[in-house]
């Protein structure tokens, strides 16, 4: 910028002017700022500017250095949750909102066979424990008498067998033969019969027969012919009562009721349920009498319809017993068919097929068996005779009690058959979905009836998703820079956006390792137990947050507010009231939060400092402040 040089502008050279001029106009500039001021300090309605002093004891106190943040609240726990297995969903027992506990069952799937699968592993597991019980306990006295009886069992058997054996080489006995002989008896006894049964179908149907036909079918002519009658009668019963019912219906309507029935939109019978619950409630009221007729009416329809019901079913019987009754009329007058007659002959063949199997059997006995028999006695000896070995070997085994690899045997097994027990209760516990914690229902995603595909449906989401709203975490970041300053169990406290005037008070619980970087940028990520306090509302999770968190605190220390310190040049000063006057004094300082200043040096707790505060504000006007948390942020 370029001074002004009064001599060059005004020509004035060793003038006695010069300073006259020069005067007079130093004089005007010195009256127009006196005059700006004067009028700046006194004009109306304009800003006020006050010089105070205002004097704060030296105290000690906590001193806390934060850090501001920024997050988001969320549900401590939050869990999607998805059946093991596939099938179709056979209840689901909650609902969004509901409270539940844990291990309480919220949806399962159809599961007969599993259960099966379970009760059939828990048997074999009883039977397998109660096999080694048996074994560790050794031998009793019960089991060596049991064996001995298997072993006299066998013993008999094997007689018996070979008894059986000789006596069929040797022919059959006379009682052997008494009674094949009373078998070839009873044989041409049944086909004697048979031949009887065949030419007594040949001479039917006879007249009596025929006639108690035509009787049954005028019987069932007469039974059906009533039956209708009773049907038409029904049906104009029914005509009536429906009449009646409108009628009323018309009657009730007509007195204009408030609530208005179904039916005085469109007349109906019977009337429904609702408009029944109506006029039992009119039947309190003004509308009695016409409330009541509709209810008699109504009764009276149902019984109508009723009636018209049963007479129709015995319309339909009456009808079924004259086709019956003519289908017996038919068959008597066409006699017997061809399925009747080969029926009576099938039954002479196989009584003669029964009288030759009797004599071939008879004999047999008389000439000692065929050579099949004989082998097949032969093998019956052959296997009593090892069933006898059996016994004696359990015998034996019982005398000794059971070895060590019998034992180890028994033990595999019921290790095995528990396993197969445990696998068929988590296959079941695969087909329900239980609550791993204490919290709420935060969305159902499956209805009863669904099939729920597994895997492939577990990947698309939770068939539940259950939270915890009443117990939350606040999510938040920190860079680099910041990230060493962050402890576990630092507090701090948060404002949420959309809960206005609250402090949630929170506590750092997760220190994230892994760092993310957006744009260059580098985050850590912190998690923090949220405390709501009883008159706090509960935020809800995915609220935005804004707080501070506490890095650092020292207590008992000596405080000074920060615009009480000065600097000079390399020393920071106070004032200082003393009993002379006001003095400055050099100190030394510590940590800060912004608004107040740890003092180490040069001032003593009770010593009051002064501060020089410049005020300035429109006439009449008093500035307010809006609440903060402890640091600043609101």
């Amino acid at each position: 910028m370029t001074a002004i040089n009064f001599d060059d502008d005004l020509e004035l050279e060793e003038n006695a002017w010069r300073g006259r001029i020069v005067t007079v106009l130093v004089l005007l500039t010195l009256t127009a700022a006196i005059g700006l001021a004067i009028w700046y300090f006194r004009r109306e309605d304009s800003l006020s500017i006050t010089r105070e002093t205002e004097e704060i004891p030296v105290t000690r106190g906590t001193i806390r250095q934060t850090l501001s943040i920024t997050g988001t609240a969320d549900a401590e726990l939050n869990s999607d949750l998805v059946f093991q297995a596939s099938g179709k969903v056979a209840s689901v027992n909650v609902k969004t909102g509901d409270v539940v506990r844990q291990d309480d069952v919220l949806a399962v799937l159809e599961s007969e066979d599993a259960e099966n699968a379970v009760a059939s592993a828990q048997a074999n597991a009883r039977s397998a424990q109660l096999k080694l019980d048996d074994l560790l306990e050794g031998t009793e006295a019960a089991d060596v008498a049991t064996a001995e009886q298997g072993v006299a069992a066998a013993q008999a058997g094997l007689t018996k067998a070979q008894n059986d054996y000789d006596t069929l080489l040797q022919g059959g006995t006379s009682a052997d033969v008494a009674g094949a002989q009373q078998v070839v008896s009873a044989a041409e006894a049944q086909l004697a019969t048979a031949q009887a049964n065949r030419e007594k179908l040949n001479d039917t149907p006879s007249d009596a027969d025929i006639a108690a036909a035509e009787a049954g079918v005028a019987q069932a002519e007469s039974a059906l012919t009533g039956a209708e009658n009773m049907a038409d009668s029904a049906e104009n019963g029914l005509a009536t009562a429906e009449s009646s019912l409108k009628n009323a219906e018309i009657g009730y309507c007509d007195l204009s009721p408030i609530p208005i029935p179904a039916f005085c939109s469109t007349l109906t019978a019977p009337i429904s349920s609702a408009d029944q619950s109506l006029m039992n409630d009119a039947l309190d009221g003004t509308n009695l009498s016409k409330a009541l007729a509709v209810l008699s009416a109504n009764s009276a329809y149902l019984s109508a319809a009723n009636s018209k019901a049963s007479a129709d079913a015995s319309v339909q019987s009456a009808e079924d017993a004259l086709s019956s009754a003519q289908a017996k009329l038919d068959a008597a007058n066409d006699g017997p068919s061809a399925e009747d007659e080969a029926a009576a002959e099938a039954g002479v063949k196989s009584a003669e097929a029964g009288l030759t199997a009797a004599k071939e059997k008879l004999a047999l006995v008389e000439g000692g068996g065929t050579d099949f028999q004989r082998s097949t006695a032969a093998a019956a000896v052959q296997s009593a005779d090892a069933a006898l070995d059996a016994a004696l070997a359990k015998r034996n085994q019982a005398y000794r009690g059971a070895d060590a690899n019998a034992i180890e045997q028994a033990r595999q097994a019921v290790r095995t058959a528990q396993l197969q027990v445990e696998a068929a209760q988590i296959r079941l516990k695969n087909a329900k979905i239980i609550a791993p914690f204490d919290g709420t229902v935060g969305a159902v995603n499956i209805k009863q009836g669904e099939f729920f595909g597994g895997a492939s449906a577990a990947a698309e989401g939770g068939a539940i998703v259950l939270l915890t709203p009443n117990r939350l975490t606040l999510s938040m970041s920190v860079g680099e820079t910041d990230y060493r300053s962050v402890k576990i169990g630092q507090g701090g406290a948060a404002v949420f956006d959309g809960i206005p005037g609250a402090v949630y008070p929170f506590a750092v619980t997760e220190i994230g390792l892994s760092p993310t970087v957006t744009q260059g940028v580098v985050t850590y990520s912190l998690k923090a137990s949220l405390v709501v306090l009883p008159d706090n509302a509960s935020p809800a999770p995915g609220m935005n947050a804004r707080g501070q968190i506490v890095t650092s605190s020292k207590e008992n220390v000596l405080l000074v507010p920060s615009r009480a310190i000065r600097i000079r040049g390399t020393d920071q000063v106070v004032d200082v009231k003393r009993d002379s006057g006001t003095e400055e004094q050099v100190v030394t300082t510590g940590a800060s939060d912004g608004g107040n200043v740890e003092v180490l040096t040069g001032l003593d707790e009770g010593d009051i400092v002064t501060v020089v505060t410049i005020k300035s504000g429109g006439a009449g006007s008093t500035p307010e402040a809006e609440p903060t948390l402890p640091g600043g942020v609101r």
